[in-house]
């Protein structure tokens, strides 16, 4: 990714009219009530350019990057850290390659999560592996306590963030129209006004700060998939660490290597099975999880650290990521089922072009400019994976004819050898709509000539 200081520069601030740099209003979500002073019970804040409310992977990302812009950030979350969260946990391409821009990839390998360099997936009985990506490529699948303090750190240590743990934002102020700060209760309980000319919420799937500003939502559709996981030692692991992820009667299931002898086992089902599935979750996962092919003897010795995690399910949804003074990042901005395992990806590459916006608005350049170019590059990125998300979620087992051709193609070495030389063909002119562009961007990064159709190439005739 390209580097995302190259922007316009000025300074937003002195555009703003002196009664909304001096009136500061507002007590519980966003303040109309247009009074002057800083509201009762609140102390005038520190004034910052950037309060951003939540430091897990989109804001911790975020701040890192605005503060080795040159802009003061003040990143605060309810959680103390190190600490885990609800998280699919897995980090592929894109992902890595942020993380390296970060300057972070080499301290969270040094944690000693494994690289994982190959996909395994089962379609009930087919097994089918490949290479994370083109050569070098890999994921890793890290635990989130150890991530997000990660970024936490560089974030303070080389972007000069500001960083407070177990603190609340209770609010928004608004002045003029515009958010101009917030108010926190910190650790200690004390309740003060925060100054910023720019209040972003990082603050997660059920976001307040969306809530408060009343963000608009688009594309959104209900939560499709209830979901349990947890960590697990003892799992036996394969001779290669590598990404699983087991499509069978009606299931997902995966199986994300961390570090040695810690694996994060994780099972999707249909909602219609929820309701049994919280009456004993443990036992319902591991016996569930043991008819997966292969999975019974692997989890022979396995035993769950702490308690499994659950969700009813996760929403779908796209929230217009700005408004007057404020902006959202991560999950607060864009959340999708985890059953494709972007979410963290997402977050640290929305990450990018937002704090370039920011940073371009902060210098001068026109706020509605900035921040709806950054809403057009992120929903162009970002809508085609939502919607083969919600496709890919919502589908049920394959018929019994559509596997027994699966099967047909794959039971002989031969055969699914020589389906090889007609595949490139008939999957870039015989896959539906939703499908088609999904695949042809996979074949070409993997080195395929973008926008050919490949022809049928014939195997050698027989002399």
């Amino acid at each position: 990714m390209d580097n995302t200081t190259d922007f316009v520069t000025g300074d937003i601030w002195t555009m703003l009219p002196a009664t909304t740099r001096g009136q500061w209003n507002g007590v519980g979500g966003m303040d109309h009530s247009g009074g002057n002073g800083a509201g009762p019970g609140a102390e005038t804040g520190t004034e910052y350019d950037v309060l951003i409310i939540g430091a897990r992977v989109a804001g911790a990302s975020l701040a890192l990057l605005l503060g080795q812009q040159g802009h003061r950030v003040l990143l605060v979350d309810r959680d103390t850290f190190p600490s885990d969260t609800l998280s699919t946990h897995y980090v592929g391409g894109p992902g890595i390659a942020a993380l390296q821009h970060l300057g972070v990839l080499a301290d969270l390998e040094a944690v000693g999560f494994r690289r994982l360099v190959r996909n395994r997936t089962w379609v009930e009985d087919c097994l089918f592996e490949a290479p994370a990506g083109p050569a070098d490529a890999y994921g890793l699948a890290p635990r989130r306590d150890a991530l997000d303090s990660l970024l936490i750190r560089h974030a303070r240590e080389r972007g000069g963030v500001a960083f407070q743990a177990r603190t609340h934002a209770e609010g928004l102020c608004e002045a003029d129209g515009r958010v101009v700060g917030a108010y926190l209760r910190g650790a200690d309980g004390a309740r003060r006004l925060v100054r910023a000319r720019v209040v972003v919420g990082a603050d997660g799937k059920y976001s307040k700060v969306a809530e408060w500003v009343k963000a608009e939502r688009y594309e959104a559709v209900p939560a499709m998939r209830p979901a349990y996981y947890g960590y697990f030692h003892g799992f036996t692991p394969l001779p290669e660490p590598a990404l699983e992820i087991l499509f069978v009667r009606n299931q997902i299931g995966f199986v994300f290597p961390m570090r040695p002898d810690e694996d994060c086992l994780a099972l999707e089902f249909q909602p219609e099975d929820f309701e049994a599935f919280r009456v004993d979750p443990l036992a319902t996962f591991l016996e569930r999880f043991g008819r997966l092919p292969g999975m019974a003897a692997r989890l022979a010795g396995a035993r769950l650290e702490g308690k499994l995690l659950g969700t009813r399910g996760i929403e779908n949804r796209f929230h217009k990521p700005y408004g007057p003074g404020w902006a959202l990042a991560g999950d607060a901005g864009y959340l999708k089922d985890p059953a494709t395992g972007t979410g963290i990806g997402d977050a640290l590459t929305q990450a990018f072009p937002l704090a370039a916006a920011l940073d371009a608005a902060l210098r001068g350049g026109d706020w509605e400019t900035n921040l709806a170019a950054y809403q057009r590059t992120r929903d162009a990125a970002l809508l085609p994976m939502y919607r083969f998300t919600l496709d890919a979620t919502q589908l049920r087992d394959a018929p019994p004819e559509s596997l027994a051709w699966l099967r047909a193609a794959t039971m002989s070495p031969h055969v699914c050898r020589q389906v090889m030389y007609w595949l490139p063909s008939v999957l870039a002119t015989g896959l539906p709509p939703h499908l088609a562009p999904m695949v042809r961007t996979l074949a070409g990064y993997l080195g395929a000539p973008a926008d050919v159709v490949p022809p049928v190439v014939m195997p050698p005739a027989r002399a």
